[in-house]
This record gives C-alpha cells, structure tokens and sequence, in this order.
C-alpha cells in the first residue's frame, strides 16, 4: 500500500489531504504536535498512523521518519502542510515572533524533505509543500508568515531541481484563504 506523510494533518487543509488519500486506498502518517486533536481525528478514521510530532524539531523529525518506515515499510509522498501564522504590523514582530513562524513554516519544510529524501529515492516519490497566495504577494501585517511562504516557494524550486534527477517530484501549491481556523481568524467572512 502506497504511504504518505502528511504533516499539520489533525485540521484544515491536511485533514482533508488525509481523507482524500485514505478514499483513494493510501496509508496516511499523520503528523501534527497538537496530540489531542490528532487522537481525536484519528479516532474516525481507517489505514492512518499517527505521529504526534513537531516539525521544527530536527530529531523528532528524524524521528516521523524512522517510525514511518518501521510501520509502513516505504514513504511514497510528503505533504509538507504543517504551519503557524502571527500576523501583525513589522514593528510589533519580535524577533522571537519571526522565528517561531520561520521555524515551523519553512525550517519545518527543510527538515521533513531532506529526512524523507532515502525513502522517497526508493519510491521515487513525490513531494507538495504547501505555501500560500501570501508568498505571491505582500500584503499588511504577514511580514512573517509571508516572507515563510514565499521562501518555500523558492525552497520548493531548489529541492525540484535537485531531487529530480532521482526521480523525486517536488512541487508547491499556494491557496488562497480556505475555511481553515488559522484563515477564520485573520480574515472576514466574504473573503473565505
């Protein structure tokens, strides 16, 4: 059975990843450090392993990995969802603030890619990262997590060029707001 891993997967955009690989006869890790809400989700549904991880952390990622290929045997894809946003003016975002987004939203991105990097050659598999219309175009108050997404969105292009002459397709996707309780608490109703 084919194996994904998909990170920032207990709501929004990587639970619904998760369903739509499960209904198409996949085996999804699922990752998120929120372990409550990844029991929670897990809890309905089939062909999962949950992951209760932190992507900014090097080892506990080194750690998704080994327990995906002990479990699973193979990783065919990595869906690199996992992100935090802290919206406010340049001049109020500390430096602690930036790091947080920058760690989680691109570090996270490096260090879940270049872990999976055996196992996908094996499965010469494939990669989506997620980013964000906000790495497209600036706009007020997403100094961090704007500059997080347009950075993966270049990362994205550098791992492409690399890991495809192993057979590894690496590609990013930047939605607009989508109905997700990180976009419900920055934007309006009618946007979403």
């Amino acid at each position: 059975m084919k194996t994904a891993i998909i990170t920032g997967a207990a709501r929004g955009i990587g639970l619904a990843t998760t369903d739509i690989l499960c209904a198409e006869g996949w085996h999804v890790v699922m990752v998120d450090r929120d372990a409550e809400a990844l029991a929670l989700q897990a809890a309905e549904r089939s062909n999962i392993t949950t992951a209760a991880y932190d992507v900014s952390n090097p080892k506990q990622v080194e750690a998704i990995m080994a327990d995906a290929m002990a479990n699973c045997g193979r990783i065919d894809a990595l869906v690199n969802n996992a992100g935090v946003a802290d919206f406010g003016p340049i001049e109020d975002t500390t430096f602690a603030r930036w790091r947080r987004v920058m760690d989680t939203n691109l570090d996270g991105v490096f260090l879940c890619t270049q872990a999976a990097i055996p196992a996908l050659k094996a499965s010469r598999g494939a990669v989506v990262n997620i980013a964000s219309i906000s790495g497209l175009r600036a706009s007020t108050l997403r100094v961090a997590y704007g500059t997080s997404k347009a950075a993966v969105i270049h990362l994205t292009q550098q791992q492409a060029a690399e890991l495809g002459e192993f057979g590894i397709r690496v590609n990013s996707v930047a939605p607009g707001p989508v109905r997700t309780k990180l976009a419900m608490a920055v934007h309006t109703e009618d946007i979403i």
